[in-house]
């Protein structure tokens, strides 16, 4: 091995280090009191215990499956050097981390029996469940300590995850935005050598992880993770570095997983005995017990007392759990929403009358679509729909403090349509964030910012770019209300423009409501067609705990319409607006459809057809009931949009209207929507655009007999 591949080999991060293999201490230690020195040594032992019993668990059927951290009790010391208020955000193989800051072992067990309705309060722990999606946590952890600091709270949060994870964009996306914005918060990387059976050298070609931080702008320490001196001593100085207000820090913990990555896997075949051996020779429990035993700490009936008293612990919680009745099905419900639409309500008590149960009672006040629409008073003019969403974006940010809006080009540009132009001024850099060009940055970091008690609006330059945001939207924003058993809710708004007719490039003009639509979770969905309604609704969608995407139709941004209120006025979601009145056929739509469909519904008043034009508003939750009756009226039905007609929103209206009024349709349902290609750009775009002379067309399809 030459000199260059010898020094690739060590890395360029040199490697921290107090205990040799032996456990003799290699020059002088960190100053940790003795008391601690034992609690470290207890959780540690607490740990291995707890995971050599729940491997058992699993290999007699008494728990589904099980991820093993035998290797990498290390970890900890993280919850040891914070303070109560600090947050941590985990992956899922940090049990001792989880032990270690107070969460019960029932709780814990719990989790890995599949049992969500026992787990622990995170906010009581200060501590998330574990995270499926690879370091998907990393930007939520960004954006809590943003968010805490914003509130004036001096406050840290830690992020774990494994070597794997430094693979994923969210990794990139995390550090990059700590680094910009200097968060309190610490990456802890437990680089155990694999992701599942991929060596690391597959994972990256960097020498050491540690040395990324370099390109972020802030320290990679990288230490011997399987020494709890050189791990506590990161900690410490990443901690101190945090609270001095000097940014992130990353550390890479170098250890080694002494089992399969899973009970799903079996024994590793992707490693040798040889290594196996090797790295066991490093056992963290073995080291810090002879450096411990040589002070005068510990003894080997401390070790074997703890262990007894942790397989009791295990033993009572499975028994616990295995008598444990499942909760009843309206829990589940009532965590995933804070306010129920009548359509959950309806498939809450189909699942209860399906299983014999009693209907569960939903208060008025757990119901969605609450309030009438009142007349607004006080002044009107005519408004342009940005002029209207951005009046009412400065109400709501002088109303509350804890409101930001984030997004690219947001604060000192005003936004790319300047929805947000002038508010920057008045609020500052802080509350107006310009954040790095990075769609899911702006989504993940909402989701911290929110859990740290902040009003997140986020903007998306376009709704064709909000697919690298996807997973944080569909996978943490819509659902982290039901993991967390209603406890954190995350009252967030993402705006984004849609839809075509501006000759937008690629990208540009894509209409995918009906993917955030289709969602599980608490996600509402609101595409407004106005000026009026967009503001009514933007001041809903603000108020709301449930999150809210909410769509824009880029085509009417600058068409000026008269008699808007200038003044504060609420439409609840969930509620349609008839936009005309007719007999002859219903015509669904929502965004710029509603008017093509007024477009064609003045057309075919020539020939004496009478349409209803009905404007959703709201497309979760929509208003079954505004488009089941006008359904009933006329006996016919035409549902328009932009967005491609396979699986789009239309269909889900088609089929409700089949199943609930298909005895009073004479004809059909017909759809019209963009064939099943991407929006054409600029000057193809008439390829794409829709005609009222289509709606024409298919209201006269249904018309006839």
């Amino acid at each position: 091995m030459n000199a260059r591949m010898k020094k690739r080999a060590e890395g360029t991060t040199p490697l921290r280090q107090f205990l040799d293999g032996d456990g003799k201490l290699l020059g002088k230690a960190p100053a940790i009191e003795d008391a601690m020195l034992v609690e470290l040594f207890r959780q540690m032992v607490r740990t291995r215990a707890f995971d050599e019993r729940c491997l058992f668990l699993q290999r007699t059927g008494r728990i589904p499956a099980y991820y093993p951290c035998a290797g990498q009790e290390t970890h900890v010391a993280v919850p040891k050097v914070l303070d109560e208020d600090d947050w941590v955000f985990s992956a899922y193989r940090e049990q001792g981390v989880r032990l270690a800051r107070g969460v019960a072992v029932v709780n814990e067990l719990a989790l890995w029996r599949g049992m969500p309705h026992a787990f622990w309060n995170p906010l009581e722990h200060r501590i998330t469940t574990l995270n499926a999606t690879i370091g998907t946590h990393l930007p939520h952890a960004v954006g809590y300590a943003y968010g805490a600091r914003m509130l004036g709270r001096n406050e840290l949060s830690v992020a774990l995850f494994g070597d794997g994870a430094t693979s994923e964009v969210d990794f990139h996306a995390a550090l990059n935005a700590a680094g910009v914005w200097k968060t309190p918060t610490i990456f802890f990387c437990q680089n155990n050598q694999y992701a599942q059976s991929t060596p690391l050298a597959q994972q990256t070609a960097s020498a050491t992880l540690a040395q990324k931080a370099d390109a972020y702008g802030f320290p990679g320490i990288r230490v011997d993770g399987m020494d709890i001196l050189a791990v506590w001593s990161a900690l410490e100085e990443a901690v101190a570095r945090a609270r001095a207000g000097e940014g992130p820090t990353l550390i890479e913990s170098v250890c080694y997983r002494y089992t399969a990555h899973s009970t799903y896997d079996g024994t590793p075949v992707y490693r040798t005995r040889e290594e196996e051996a090797l790295w066991k020779e490093r056992d963290p429990l073995v080291r810090f017990r002879a450096w411990l035993t040589a002070k005068g700490l510990v003894d080997e009936g401390f070790e074997k007392a703890v262990r007894e008293e942790m397989r009791a612990e295990v033993n009572a919680a499975i028994d616990e759990l295995e008598a444990m009745p499942l909760p009843p099905r309206d829990g589940a419900f009532l965590a995933a929403f804070d306010r129920l639409p009548d359509r959950i309500i309806g498939q809450l008590h189909a699942s209860q009358a399906e299983g014999g149960e009693p209907l569960a009672e939903i208060p008025a006040e757990r119901r969605a679509g609450g309030g009438s629409e009142l007349e607004p008073a006080g002044e009107r003019k005519a408004l342009t729909l940005v002029e209207a969403l951005n009046l009412e974006l400065d109400h709501a940010m002088a109303a509350d403090p804890r409101r930001i809006i984030l997004g690219e080009d947001v604060g000192r540009e005003g936004g790319v349509f300047r929805v947000t132009a002038d508010l920057y001024d008045k609020y500052g850099s802080e509350r107006m964030l310009d954040t790095p060009l990075c769609e899911l940055i702006i989504a993940g970091g909402a989701v911290g910012m929110a859990m740290a008690g902040a009003r997140p609006v986020c903007e998306i330059e376009f709704a064709g770019f909000t697919f690298t945001a996807f997973d944080q939207i569909a996978f943490h924003i819509a659902r982290y209300a039901w993991r967390s058993q209603g406890r954190i809710r995350l009252p967030i708004v993402i705006r984004m423009p849609g839809g075509g007719g501006h000759e937008g490039y690629e990208g540009h003009s894509d209409a995918p409501e009906a993917l955030f639509a289709h969602l599980p979770g608490s996600l509402n969905v609101v595409y407004p067609s106005n000026a009026y309604d967009a503001k009514g609704l933007l001041a809903a969608a603000l108020e709301s705990e449930d999150p809210v995407v909410f769509f824009e139709p880029i085509v009417r941004y600058f068409t000026r319409e008269e008699g808007v209120p200038v003044g504060h006025y609420r439409i609840p979601l969930g509620k349609a607006r008839v936009v005309r009145e007719g007999r002859d056929a219903t015509v669904v739509a929502y965004g710029n459809a509603v008017h093509l469909a007024g477009e064609a519904a003045d057309e075919l008043a020539a020939d004496s057809v009478e349409v209803e034009v009905i404007d959703l508003r709201t497309l979760k939750p929509w208003d079954e009931e505004a488009v089941l009756a006008s359904v009933r009226k006329t006996g016919r039905l035409v549902v328009v949009h932009e967005a491609p007609v396979s699986g789009g929103f239309g269909a889900e209206i088609v089929a409700t209207v089949t199943e609930k009024a298909g005895d009073w349709l004479e004809t059909p349902p017909v759809r019209v929507g963009h064939p099943d290609l991407p929006w054409a750009p600029a000057k193809l775009e008439p390829h794409s655009l829709i005609p009222p002379a289509r709606v024409v067309a298919a209201v006269r399809a249904v018309m006839e007999d």
